[in-house]
């Protein structure tokens, strides 16, 4: 690759847990990824922003990273999640001119929302009563009525994305249940992100894969 790939997580991700001074305690969120991305001689960084922050704030905390590490230089995105929705807001709202971002590639992202957030926020009043700012950023009517009209793609930008679909799933995993709701709703899905909520720009290909697994 000729520009760094920078990644970026979803909600509840992060970049590594636990302690530097040890490092065989830590988890690495992209753990396996980084290091074929290396043995294909991709230079990589990898950023770290609030679990269950909004959007607005999150878009912010990569841009102040890239700002310091990827100056003057240009840098391609893959981001999992609502992390593509992190990167659409950066490209188009925060206007990088410290680096320039050449390619946005999301896996799985809920570009539509998920409708899953809307039955929670209707069953039990997430993203009102239980707020994290996440939540609500992640419902069905405000990536479409909001997000998606404020936040158009930029044209020096190429934008690519995966989608998921799970087959299988065990009745004792969380995501048997989320996925029964999207699939009422909007069909074959990850999990937690429909492959229709998951296009945006070039679809390259669907995975056989849950949201988890990614």
């Amino acid at each position: 690759p000729r520009y760094p790939i920078v990644l970026c997580h979803g909600l509840y991700g992060f970049d590594k847990l636990g302690p530097d001074s040890l490092p065989f305690l830590q988890v690495h969120y992209w753990k396996g990824i980084k290091e074929a991305l290396e043995r294909l001689g991709a230079q990589v960084i990898i950023t770290g922003v609030s679990r269950t922050g909004d959007i607005r704030n999150r878009a912010e905390a990569i841009h102040r990273q890239l700002e310091l590490v990827a100056a003057g230089g240009s840098v391609n995105l893959v981001a999992h999640s609502m992390g593509g929705l992190d990167c659409r807001y950066l490209i188009t709202h925060l206007k990088p001119q410290k680096y320039k971002v050449k390619s946005l590639t999301t896996l799985c992202t809920p570009h539509r929302g998920s409708p899953f957030m809307d039955w929670c926020r209707d069953q039990f009043g997430v993203g009102f009563l239980l707020d994290e700012p996440a939540y609500a950023n992640l419902t069905t009517d405000y990536c479409r009525k909001y997000f998606n009209p404020n936040t158009p793609d930029s044209p020096d930008v190429a934008y690519f994305s995966y989608g998921a679909q799970a087959k299988s799933i065990p009745w004792v995993s969380p995501l048997w249940f989320t996925r029964s709701v999207i699939m009422d709703q909007e069909g074959i899905n990850d999990g937690l992100v429909s492959l229709g909520s998951a296009r945006w720009g070039q679809y390259v290909e669907t995975i056989d894969a849950n949201h988890w697994d990614l």
